[in-house]
């Protein structure tokens, strides 16, 4: 594979921009990059070899360039005015400088392709809307063409000039009559864009302007493993007349015969069901041919089963109601007896204060017989006093009758 390296200057971006060209002939490619914004973006992310094929055999030759994504979509935190003025300087760069280039250095003089993936698919469907006289032809891999995902709050008027979904109002739909117009996307992990790109879809088809959409499945990721596949399988429907067209055709009679084939296995198996469904019936109806006697059998198991369920039940039933008679009893019984034993604990309370009250009588009769002693004692002292005054009182008598009174005044 011949490669050659070009710069390019950008009056607009004031610097400059390098292109890598894969190939020495076939349709001319305008290359958009992804990620890094370098001219080697394709080729370090494995799409120049999955299509080296189609450049070695001169079907295709690659233009890959630089772009100014680092100063404009990537810039997300740096003034508008400052992105917006970068977006439009590469996209005048694109439109003044590279397509001429393209067309000076071209093998044929068709009008070039443009491809991207990711933000590269951006840039080429802007690319191919503001001039599609300059393109014959787009692939879009993994685009988001709605320039609010990346201007937010900013969003205005000014930004709505480089927004695809805002670019298809106001333009004419005969200017993208006849291009091949492709746009494929997954549904799986990263394929953040996917709104967008149905978005666009349905612009598209308001104006009658015919492009091809394609979602591939859940497990196709925004990777560059199924970028190559993609650009494997569409880029070369886009090199011939009704490639894209015959490509819808094809996927319409592929699904049809998957359709066709499904409602075969399905027939089939159908068939197969109903099969083993008459055979299961034959099973059936012979197992109950021989399971009627065992049938019969167990019925009258179940029958004898019954009358001693039932007998056991009365049984049951009366001896439940027993309890429930020993158990009134015994209700009863608990309560004569609490009322017994509650008249028992009054009388020992009675009892023991009758036997408080006792032993106090009794202390105060011991008390009474000790005073009765006491008082004994002074009785019989006071009459052996009484006793002897009186023997006093008879002397004092006697003495004083034999005293004559001169004497007694004497005394």
């Amino acid at each position: 594979m011949e490669i050659t390296d070009y710069t390019l200057e950008s009056e607009g971006l004031q610097k400059s921009l390098d292109v890598e060209v894969y190939g020495s002939a076939g349709r001319p490619v305008i290359v958009f990059p992804e990620g890094d914004s370098s001219c080697t973006s394709w080729e370090n992310g494995g799409m120049v070899d999955a299509l080296s094929t189609l450049v070695d055999d001169g079907a295709v030759q690659l233009f890959c360039t630089d772009s100014a994504d680092d100063g404009g979509w990537y810039s997300r935190f740096a003034l508008s005015d400052y992105r917006i003025d970068n977006i439009s300087g590469y996209l005048g760069f694109v439109e003044d400088v590279l397509v001429p280039f393209v067309a000076e250095h071209a093998s044929v003089q068709d009008l070039p392709i443009a491809a991207g993936a990711g933000m590269g698919a951006l840039n080429a469907t802007l690319a191919v809307l503001r001039r599609p006289d300059l393109f014959g032809g787009l692939l879009a891999l993994s685009g988001s063409y709605d320039a609010r995902a990346f201007a937010g709050d900013d969003f205005d008027e000014q930004w709505a000039e480089f927004s695809p979904v805002d670019i298809l109002d106001q333009l004419p739909g005969d200017d993208l009559a006849g291009r091949p117009l492709a746009f494929v996307c997954g549904q799986g992990a990263g394929e953040t864009g996917i709104g967008s790109q149905r978005a666009l879809e349905g612009l598209l088809a308001d104006k009658g302007i015919e492009a091809t959409f394609e979602y591939w499945g859940f497990d196709v990721s925004h990777d560059w493993s199924w970028w190559q596949e993609e650009a494997r399988q569409i880029l070369p429907c886009l090199l011939v007349a009704d490639g894209l067209l015959d490509r819808r055709l094809s996927a319409r009679a592929a699904i049809a015969r998957a359709a066709a084939d499904h409602a075969v296995e399905v027939l089939k198996a159908d068939k197969d069901e109903l099969s083993a469904a008459n055979a299961a019936i034959r099973a059936a109806r012979a197992k109950a041919k021989s399971t009627a006697a065992r049938v019969g059998t167990e019925e009258a198991v179940i029958e004898r089963r019954r009358v001693v369920e039932a007998r056991l039940a009365d049984l049951a039933r009366a001896a439940w109601a027993k309890r429930d008679e020993i158990a009134g009893l015994l209700a009863e019984a608990e309560e004569k007896a609490c009322s017994a034993q509650d008249a028992a604990d009054a009388a020992a309370r009675d009892r023991a204060s009758a036997e408080w009250i006792a032993g106090e009588a009794r202390a105060a009769a011991e008390c009474a017989l000790a005073d009765k002693v006491a008082a004994n004692k002074r009785v019989s002292a006071a009459k052996a006093a009484i006793k002897e005054a009186s023997a006093d009182v008879d002397k004092a008598a006697a003495a004083l009758d034999a005293t004559s009174p001169e004497d007694a005044r004497a005394e």
